[in-house]
């Protein structure tokens, strides 16, 4: 077993007993753990070219959107391979938007919070908006040696996103619920598949809910848009989600013109409702 840091923390609480010496002074000690590496709410130091190409394009550039996230939105343009055709989807729907991508092949919370603690949110000025999405490799039990529960995934995107909110203040936060994960009586239709089990699944579901706390109205706000990737009775959908996990190109499409209409809105400083559960943003006919 791990050892635990302990931060103690005294809190005085004076009970009045209507005179000075009959004051009651009682002082307790209170021990919260302090979040250390391995955690998903402690950055873990993360270098990569990408990084470095990444911080880069941040100092020189000036953006309105940014994307941050793991291999999800890493997917979006920049992944390559069979992800090559995304390329589209992105310059159909974000380049327009003065968007750069910050998402990153297999990362965590922790790893988010290293990037852009070191670099990744050097702008020259402050964009409008972050789409952030992230999490859901912190539960894959089959990929990872240490996973997080949906508590410990929450004080990650919680992190995360006071990270922003203490870099850049003006900057409007869209949080995106945790994408659904295809269990193991479910067949993807693009190698590799990846298949969860029941506990990463319910760990995503989860920790999809609770960062729905983060959302004030005012400059944070959260987004459901799992429904897209969703049959009617609950199973993935693989024209959509091809390896039970990354949106196909098709999957792609259907988000972008799932999130466009409240990008849209923040972008225009115009208002959103803090939290938007399933089905309550559904694209009209044009998402211009």
């Amino acid at each position: 077993m791990r050892p635990v840091l302990l931060l103690s923390v005294s809190l005085t609480l004076v009970l009045f007993g209507g005179c000075g010496r009959g004051d009651l002074v009682v002082e307790a000690k209170v021990n919260w753990p302090m979040p250390e590496l391995g955690d998903a709410d402690f950055p873990r130091p993360s270098p990569s070219p990408r990084h470095d190409q990444k911080v880069k394009a941040a100092r020189d550039g000036s953006y309105d959107l940014v994307l941050v996230g793991d291999s999800i939105t890493h997917t979006l343009g920049e992944l390559g391979g069979k992800y090559e055709p995304m390329k589209e989807v992105w310059n159909r729907h974000f380049a327009p938007l003065n968007a750069i991508n910050l998402g990153h092949n297999g990362y965590r919370t922790e790893q988010i919070l290293w990037n852009i603690q070191n670099g990744e949110l050097d702008f020259k000025r402050a964009p409008k908006v972050v789409m952030l999405l992230i999490g859901t490799n912190n539960a894959d039990d089959r990929h990872f040696k240490r996973v997080h529960t949906a508590e410990q995934i929450f004080a990650g995107t919680k992190v995360i996103v006071e990270t922003i909110r203490k870099r850049h203040p003006e900057t409007k936060i869209l949080v995106l619920r945790i994408f659904p994960r295809g269990g193991d009586d479910e067949q993807g239709v693009s190698p590799p598949a990846f298949n969860s089990s029941p506990t990463c699944i319910e760990t995503c579901r989860r920790a999809g809910e609770l960062t729905s706390r983060l959302a004030d109205g005012k400059k944070v706000f959260w987004l459901d848009v799992n429904h897209v990737f969703l049959q009617a009775d609950g199973s993935i959908n693989t024209e959509l989600m091809w390896d039970l996990l990354h949106p196909s190109p098709a999957g792609a499409e259907v988000w972008a013109k799932a999130v466009m209409p409240t990008l849209r809105k923040l972008l225009k400083d115009k208002p959103v409702t803090a939290n938007q559960p399933r089905g309550t943003n559904a694209p009209p006919k044009s998402d211009k």
